[in-house]
């Protein structure tokens, strides 16, 4: 596994950046890009891929890499086949950091990214276009999950942990307090409740097709 965020590589096993759709600008600076880590299917597999970024994974999202595989996943009505099928047959990152292994003890470097799961919304659309302005927190990824009714998020609160951390806290320790008052901001300005194990920090986040996931444009 390479550990070195300040060269991490795109994700080589499904295509390269020069076959990007969205490529990042002259000016982008990738180096100092936040890095987290990658795994190949299945969820068993704890040990990571490669060290990527968001543009990376963006374009992995908006790719046909995992097109059928979602297709295919929406289609099956039984829950435990659809677990199974997940569990299987999707590719998956930790957007809070580089791992050694998906553990949280674990971690080699945080990211500064927190990744909230929103499940079974009752208006994907609406909430997607919600928190993508939303007025507090810049939306750095957001996109659809592999089942179509909920929602991916993705954030950075480093500027929180600089303004209110306390003295010698780390950014996973910090990312525990500061999910509880997203949590609670979340659900009082959208009425909509957050998976709680995203407070995790080795929280898996599968990684499904969507044409129409958003990332930030000043990312690139």
């Amino acid at each position: 596994m390479n550990t070195d965020i300040s060269n991490a590589p795109a994700m080589y096993f499904w295509g390269t950046p020069n076959n990007y759709a969205v490529k990042p600008s002259p000016s982008c600076d990738l180096k100092n890009m936040p890095a987290f880590s990658i795994f190949r299917r299945p969820i068993s597999n704890k040990y990571p891929y490669q060290v990527v970024n968001l543009i990376d994974v963006f374009n992995y999202i908006i790719s046909d890499y995992a097109k059928d595989h979602t297709r295919e996943y929406r289609g099956i009505k039984i829950d435990k086949y659809r677990r199974q099928f997940k569990a299987d047959k999707f590719d998956y990152c930790t957007f809070s950091g580089i791992f050694s292994i998906r553990a949280d003890k674990a971690i080699i470097q945080h990211s500064g990214y927190i990744c909230l799961d929103f499940d079974h919304l009752k208006d994907v659309e609406a909430t997607f276009r919600q928190l993508k302005e939303d007025q507090y927190f810049d939306t750095l990824l957001l996109f659809r999950s592999p089942s179509g009714d909920g929602l991916k998020w993705v954030i950075s609160f480093t500027d929180s942990y600089f303004r209110y951390g306390n003295d010698g806290e780390s950014l996973g320790e910090y990312q525990e307090r500061f999910f509880i008052s997203l949590y609670n901001y979340i659900f009082n300005h959208y009425d909509v409740e957050v998976d709680k194990h995203c407070r995790n920090l080795s929280r898996a986040c599968f990684l499904p097709h969507d044409p129409d996931a958003f990332l930030n444009p000043s990312l690139l």
